[in-house]
């Protein structure tokens, strides 16, 4: 890493094994990360790959190892899985960063589609519990393919390169036979269109659901990135290729194609709407003319916008193609929005029959279609029902057909928001009702839950008017370098205001467990002799104690900022906000 930092080549990470012996002969935690400060790079800079067989030998033990690494900054990667030792068990127990495939995947890609099923579904797992993946032993182009299709973000093998030593890579470099390096700015990017599974909407409709061929029968997607006048192809899987080619008459290739010459090709809304959800980021469905004149309804949302290269990259499906462009699918329509929307209603405004697409709350699939008479009398008794009593006399004043239509032909829409109540509580509802473009006699209403996001907006607007006023507070008070308010109940915490000095400790500025991680802090950031009596006095009950009796609490230590001991007061009291007990704790050096 010194030497491409020397040769002013891009730093990347690098990936240290660790055997069982490892940890039986020393602190090997500690020892890497006294090498690694040291030597002055991140530690995130450097991954730790463990195997299963080595956690199952002390589960416990190695447990407390891992998340020694884990805290001190240190990616842990499990390596070799399913190489015959790897057990489910302890990915529910261990948070991995990243799952590394053992190679025999690979070895064994052409001998038995079982293999092929089993990989895609756990790329699926890893994926749901928050971890990267990564495939070894990959030598062909048919591995590749297939990977990147699954999702598999990270990729290792033959087929780029035989492991060599750093001077054939710098020499590599000089004659620009090197693959390069990827610029760490631009990893967010990569990763978010890496792990884009192009086989997880498969559709298993006919036949033996056992079979191989119908596991992979899916819906045609593609990411494709745009910019300016131009869309590339980067990912897609065996149904989109095989539709495209079928379409349009011509194969994908890996390079940027002009829009105006695509856009002969796959139709002018189709590319509009490509364009649109790239600029604002808002989920679409788009129906496209194709040149034999059938209709494709394509689903689009946006990945990620590449910070370097301006690039924004989509997720396109074909969710379906009919003969003829007359007609809506509004199923698939439904399907597409299930995301965003958990009912969707098309209404005829001319008899009020209606159909309803529905689903749970906070669910992304649309699971039932029923239909219905009546649809605005229906509404309203059921908003009688279920809907917050302040906002049931604002719901029936406002929710009749004739006054719909009237703010839809002044505002082109209308939108309301309402609370619904749960066992849980009140849940808040945002309602859109359009007129269908080329139905006038139809309108779409569509219910998205909105609880988080104006639930958020108030934490938001809270913490904005609390960190002025602790903000205020510090600069009254002297020389604070940090100040933390503290829930006594549940100890959740914010820091508010650290100085630049304080922030290069690189402590959390909220979270939970505020003592517990005040106290493994302690261990890194205090002078060694002083964390003893740190621990033992810096403890909720021993605070609230001395509040009680003296109407606040101090505690004196030695904190190493910049390299430096610095003598350090901390200094808590109890408010109340709200009606409620706050711990306001300050640090001054």
């Amino acid at each position: 890493m010194k030497v491409f930092q020397s040769k002013g080549i891009e730093v990347i990470p690098q990936s240290i094994n660790l055997s069982r012996s490892d940890f039986e002969s020393c602190d090997i935690v500690e020892e890497i990360r006294t090498r690694v400060d040291l030597a002055g790079f991140p530690r995130n800079k450097i991954s730790i790959e463990i195997t299963e067989s080595v956690v199952g030998s002390n589960f416990d033990f190695m447990l407390r190892q891992i998340n020694r690494f884990k805290d001190l900054g240190f990616p842990v990667w499990m390596d070799d899985f399913g190489s015959g030792y790897s057990s489910l068990n302890v990915l529910k127990e261990i948070p991995f960063d990243l799952i590394k495939f053992d190679m025999s995947f690979m070895r064994q890609f052409n001998e038995k589609n079982n293999g092929k099923i089993i990989l895609t579904e756990l790329m699926k797992m890893a994926f749901s519990i928050g971890a990267d993946t990564i495939c070894e032993g990959v030598e062909s182009e048919e591995q590749l393919q297939f990977l990147k299709e699954i999702g598999c973000s990270k990729i290792q093998g033959y087929y780029y390169c035989k492991p060599i030593p750093i001077e054939q890579i710098l020499e590599r470099i000089e004659k620009n036979i090197q693959i390069g390096f990827e610029n760490p700015d631009e990893t967010h990017y990569y990763e978010a269109v890496g792990r884009v599974n192009l086989h997880d909407l498969a559709v298993i409709s006919y036949g033996n659901e056992q079979d191989f061929s119908n596991v992979f029968n899916m819906l045609p997607m593609a990411i494709i990135e745009v910019k300016d006048t131009s869309i590339r192809f980067v990912r897609t899987n065996q149904s989109y290729r095989n539709f495209f080619s079928k379409s349009f008459g011509f194969g994908l290739m890996d390079k940027p194609i002009p829009i105006s010459e695509i856009l002969h090709s796959a139709g002018t809304a189709f590319i509009k709407s490509v364009l649109q959800v790239a600029k604002d980021g808002k989920r679409t469905f788009t129906d496209g003319i194709l040149p034999d004149g059938s209709q494709a309804n394509y689903f689009i949302r946006r990945l990620a916008e590449n910070p370097i290269t301006k690039r924004t990259a989509l997720a396109v499906a074909v969710l379906s193609v009919k003969d003829s462009a007359k007609g809506s699918t509004y199923a698939n329509i439904a399907k597409a929005l299930a995301a965003d929307y958990f009912h969707l209603f098309y209404v005829n405004l001319k008899t009020e029959e209606f159909i309803e697409y529905s689903t749970g709350l906070g669910e992304d699939l649309m699971t039932s279609e029923k239909h219905g008479e009546n649809f605005f009398e229906q509404t309203r008794n059921m908003a009688a029902k279920v809907l917050l009593q302040d906002d049931k006399k604002i719901f029936l004043e406002t929710f009749y057909k004739e006054n719909i239509l009237s703010e839809i032909d002044e505002h082109g829409r209308f939108a309301m928001t309402y609370h619904i109540m749960r066992k849980s509580g009140p849940v808040y509802v945002n309602m859109k009702v359009m007129r269908m473009k080329h139905d006038s006699d139809y309108i779409i209403i569509a219910l998205s839950n909105v609880d988080s996001q104006i639930k958020q907006q108030k934490m938001l607007k809270k913490a904005k008017q609390d960190e002025i006023i602790y903000s205020r507070l510090m600069a009254l008070s002297g020389d604070f370098i940090c100040m933390y308010i503290v829930d006594p109940k549940t100890e959740s915490y914010t820091e508010y205001n650290a100085s630049k000095d304080y922030e290069s400790l690189g402590i959390s500025k909220q979270g939970n467990d505020f003592f517990t991680s005040s106290h493994k802090n302690a261990k890194i950031t205090l002078f060694k002799d002083d964390v003893p009596l740190f621990i033992e006095k810096f403890t909720l009950k021993n605070i609230i104690a001395e509040i009680e009796q003296k109407n606040s609490f101090s505690l004196h230590y030695r904190l190493m900022l910049n390299g430096e001991l610095k003598n350090t007061s901390l200094r808590a009291a109890l408010v109340k906000e709200n009606g409620e007990d706050k711990l306001i704790i300050g640090i001054r050096i």
